[in-house]
């Protein structure tokens, strides 16, 4: 079973070809001042350039990612950076950003009871499983992947993807235990102790093949 593959995180032009070269579906941008890998919105703007290059099929997809934002911001960056997909992190409900008018990507943080899980409307584009952690992603901290995978049964048919703590190491682990749609990964595709955000074009080729089904 194959899977997509999102990088998470980018900062660098060179690292959004790294994830194009690889063949990702899709890369994150982060526009959450607290995080190392926090980009700038004419920083977006150039790498979102970068991952729409004409002929393309199809091109890499962008995601914005947030955190406690308001809606009316979520909305004025994604149209100013002309984003594919919002992905709002926080305290606030989801409604407002489901409401949007953007295809959005709904996140679950932790191993709440899955009988409780109600996707808003209109739904997400994607679900996205993460652990529960003070920074909000990043800190390669794993969910609970036996958790993951029941909760992947429960959300269909809405696809499930997965984040926290994936590396070329155990991505393979990953997609066979959880079977989610895609994994999400931001320090899994960075060389430890990186401090900048700057990712390693071997280790995105390295989930790549995994995610794809071509070996490690």
């Amino acid at each position: 079973m194959s899977c997509a593959l999102k990088i998470c995180g980018v900062t660098r032009a060179e690292d959004v070809e790294a994830c194009r070269a690889a063949g990702a579906e899709a890369i994150g941008l982060n526009f959450w001042r607290g995080s190392k890998r926090v980009v700038s919105r004419a920083q977006a703007e150039r790498l979102r350039e970068a991952a729409h290059r004409p002929g393309d099929t199809p091109p890499l997809k962008v995601v914005g990612v947030f955190v406690d934002h308001a809606p009316h911001e979520v909305l004025q960056i994604a149209h100013a950076v002309q984003l594919d997909y919002v992905q709002p992190h926080g305290d606030a409900a989801p409604g407002p950003f489901a409401a949007l008018g953007i295809p959005w990507v709904w996140v679950v943080r932790g191993t709440p009871d899955l009988a409780q899980l109600d996707p808003p409307r209109p739904p997400p584009s994607w679900v996205l499983l993460d652990a529960h952690v003070p920074n909000y992603g990043g800190e390669g901290t794993r969910t609970d992947w036996e958790w993951a995978a029941s909760a992947v049964r429960t959300l269909a048919p809405t696809p499930v993807w997965l984040a926290g703590g994936i590396t070329p190491s155990n991505a393979l682990e990953a997609k066979t235990v959880v079977g989610a749609a895609g994994l999400d990964v931001a320090s899994g595709a960075e060389n430890p102790g990186v401090r900048d955000g700057t990712k390693d074009a071997e280790r995105i080729a390295r989930l790549a093949r995994i995610c794809h089904n071509r070996g490690s």
